[in-house]
């Protein structure tokens, strides 16, 4: 039979197994340093399962100050396809981007004509077999003159069958430098490139294109400008716009007096901000004399008649409140302390809080000068750290950016470790391993019965406690805190360090107060086993707090960076264990182990810093994008808006989505009364909405802000805790 140390042993060697598993896999699916792509293979074309990928250019040579035509190909293999620019219900399209020299300066793709590709009921835009991404490269007008210039091009695609896989590579093309006079054009890439240009739409003079909307129905018209002998007899559209048409739906055509009109359901809920109608048409006859070709794209102006039609019946405006406008600053101080008591009880906090209270009741007759020293001392840890948050805050406006409240959560990497804090912390609480004035400790489980020389060392780790406890309070944002935290916004330096000094005042307050009266705890069952049990049981929040942060770092980045999350954290859990079983007898093995896995979970667990998602996502039909745009047509034509700035990150945005956003009751009344749904995603950063929070005098989430029927602009500010009657309530008063 195994020994403790035998067993860790060869748990450590599986884990350094792992690590190097963790290596190759990450290898695959990493985007590449520049450090690391120096040592990686670059060429004009890549390899996958699914297709084969080469850049190329027409032009043999580079002349300064002449356009360079090149082109991403892709040959795909049978029963496989990739996506347009509008993939249509699902996908993603393929992405370029460049690294050119000085002075060079690429356009945007020009999308050859997708086509239609059904996939049970829905219908997606893209390409099968082979397709030509030609991008256009302006070249600057002096260079030297020989040499050679190197494009380099970083692209990602998503090509799919029963399944869809997220692909990239990185591409080099090299070509010389020379004259005019010496250019020369390699045949085959022109051949290739003369094809690829018949796949690309163009405008056509010769047509004229109106569109409008009645009824949900969106009725294309194209009419020639000389009569047409004969007609297209199939003809199919695909908007620029996406979750404009039914895509799945037919698209019904008819002609009269030489006039085509394509009849398309449009999809729910309907585009109420779009004033043309931009796309590709394509059709199965020329568009003019046989030479002509059978597609072309629109850009058709837009009308819209029946129930569509702007209307500007006016109501008598709700009554406008706000709870930041009339803020001073004694009752910011005052909100901004309700909101630091209530943190006490969020997921985040309370689970720390309470093995702190736990270790008051336990040595409460001990040494009540020691236990009120640790009081001042987790005071003063959590204004430190409040301290430079605020700090952080203030040189951040300086600069001429914005943060908020959570703005830590905005970062993959803050996330990552937060997850790795909470793991750890969690362990601990179970009793995985001990560590004396360390987490546990810092959570409030100190011996108070120790010798002087160890009362620095417990006050420390009170200290640290509350370093602890703000840290862990990040991702939670309390009722009143919004209020007061946007009462900083723009204010001097003085009023943020005043305005989270009261936050952290009314966070720490419990645990103070416990520490000077710790007769208050005497209500509690004496100390017994139920306080083992209870520690314990706490670590199930902190596990719950875990699943949440993971499921935040995958809106951020992607399901693969989920994976290495979870296997990170399950190497670092492994060395939690090590430690706890070795610590006794082989402190330093025990050390040892659980760092090398620890360092190797970090590895593993390591985010890609990208800066958008791989993966296809769904799409969201009842809420729309953030669109300041969007938002300020709307408020000019006194329609109503429902505004929810939230993040994943945000624990009470996600509770009041579930209890009153996406209720039954509040989903109906939305749609009855015609608001439009606007969700302001603030998980990754958005300087757009920073300054949207900050016009409202907020800077942190949730935020809810109503504009109601012919309001003239006038905003309602919603509580910070939703119920489903406050948001009918607020809907039907506006009515």
């Amino acid at each position: 039979m195994l020994n403790h140390t035998e067993y860790c042993r060869r748990l450590a060697a599986f884990g350094l197994f792992l690590l190097l598993c963790g290596i190759s896999l990450s290898g695959q699916a990493e985007t590449p340093t520049d450090a690391a792509s120096s040592k990686k293979t670059v060429s004009s074309k890549a390899v996958t399962p699914h297709l084969k990928a080469e850049l190329l250019a027409r032009e043999s040579a580079v002349v300064a100050g002449q356009p360079l035509t090149v082109a991403l190909r892709f040959d795909i293999i049978a029963h496989w396809h990739t996506y347009w620019k509008n993939p249509g219900d699902s996908g993603l399209p393929t992405k370029i981007k460049w690294t050119l020299p000085e002075g060079f300066k690429a356009g945007a793709i020009e999308w050859a004509a997708p086509k239609k590709l059904p996939l049970g009921p829905l219908t997606n835009f893209g390409y099968e077999n082979t397709v030509m991404h030609v991008v256009r490269i302006a070249t600057p007008n002096t260079l030297p003159a020989n040499g050679s210039v190197s494009l380099k091009a970083a692209a990602t695609w998503l090509v799919c069958h029963d399944v869809c896989i997220p692909e990239e590579a990185e591409f080099i093309l090299t070509l010389p430098i020379a004259s005019p006079a010496t250019l020369t054009v390699k045949n085959a890439n022109q051949a290739l490139f003369d094809l690829a240009n018949t796949a690309i739409p163009k405008p056509n003079s010769n047509w004229k294109a109106t569109a409008n909307i009645t009824d949900k129905i969106l009725r294309l018209q194209l009419s020639p400008a000389t009569p047409q002998a004969m007609l297209p007899t199939e003809v199919s559209f695909y908007p620029d716009l996406e979750e404009l048409i039914l895509n799945a739906a037919p698209q019904k055509l008819s002609t009269a007096n030489g006039v085509l009109t394509l009849e398309i359901p449009l999809a729910t809920p309907v585009n109420t901000d779009a004033t043309t109608i931009t796309g590709v048409v394509v059709t199965n006859a020329p568009l003019g004399d046989k030479s002509s070709a059978a597609m072309m794209t629109i850009n058709a102006p837009l009308t819209r008649t029946g129930a569509q039609a702007t209307t500007a019946a006016t109501t008598p405006s709700a009554k406008v409140t706000t709870d930041t406008t009339t803020l001073t600053l004694l009752s910011a101080l005052f909100s901004a302390f309700l909101g630091g008591l209530i943190l006490n009880l969020m997921p985040c906090v309370f689970p720390v809080l309470g093995i702190k209270v736990m270790g008051f009741l336990q040595h409460a007759e001990a040494a009540p000068r020691l236990m009120r020293a640790q009081g001042w001392a987790f005071l003063v840890g959590v204004l430190v750290s409040f301290w430079i948050l605020a700090g952080i805050l203030v040189a951040v406006s300086a600069t001429g950016s914005a943060l908020g409240w959570g703005f830590q959560l905005q970062s993959p990497l803050f996330v990552l470790f937060l997850a790795a804090l909470f793991v750890l912390l969690a362990l601990n609480l179970a009793g995985v391993f001990e560590i004396g004035a360390s987490l546990q400790s810092a959570a409030g489980s100190v011996n108070v019965d120790a010798a002087p020389g160890e009362k620095r060392k417990i006050l420390s780790a009170a200290f640290v406690s509350g370093v602890l406890a703000t840290i862990v309070a990040t991702p939670c944002t309390a009722p009143f805190m919004g209020a007061a935290l946007g009462f900083t916004i723009g204010a001097p330096a003085y009023v943020v360090f005043m305005v989270l000094t009261a936050v952290a005042i009314g966070m720490a307050l419990p645990v103070v107060m416990l520490s000077w009266f710790p007769q208050w705890l005497k209500a509690l069952p004496r100390p017994g086993a139920w306080m083992e049990n209870l520690k314990q049981a706490m670590a199930f929040p902190l596990f719950a707090t875990v699943a949440w942060l993971v499921w935040v770092l995958g809106s951020q980045l992607d399901n693969d960076a989920v994976l290495a999350t979870l296997m990170g954290l399950v190497l670092l859990a492994l060395g939690a264990w090590c430690f706890g079983k070795l610590q006794a007898r082989k402190p330093f093995a025990a050390l040892v182990t659980a760092t090398v896995l620890a360092v190797a979970g970090g590895y593993i667990a390591w985010p890609n810093t990208i800066d958008s998602k791989t993966g296809a996502s769904a799409k969201v039909t009842d809420w729309e994008p953030y669109s300041k745009a969007k938002i300020d047509a709307y408020i000019a034509s006194e329609k109503p808006i429902f505004i929810d700035f939230t993040a994943t990150w945000c624990i009470s945005c996600q509770v009041n989505k579930k209890v009153a956003l996406t209720t039954s009751e509040v989903e109906a009344a939305f749609k009855k009364q015609g608001v439009l749904r606007i969700k302001a995603d603030w998980t990754k950063r958005d300087p757009e909405i920073t300054a949207a929070l900050a016009s409202f005098g907020r800077n942190g989430v949730p935020l809810y802000v109503f504009y109601p029927k012919g309001a003239n602009g006038k905003p309602i500010i919603l509580p910070e805790v939703l119920t489903p009657n406050i948001v009918l309530d607020t809907l039907n008063g506006a009515k």
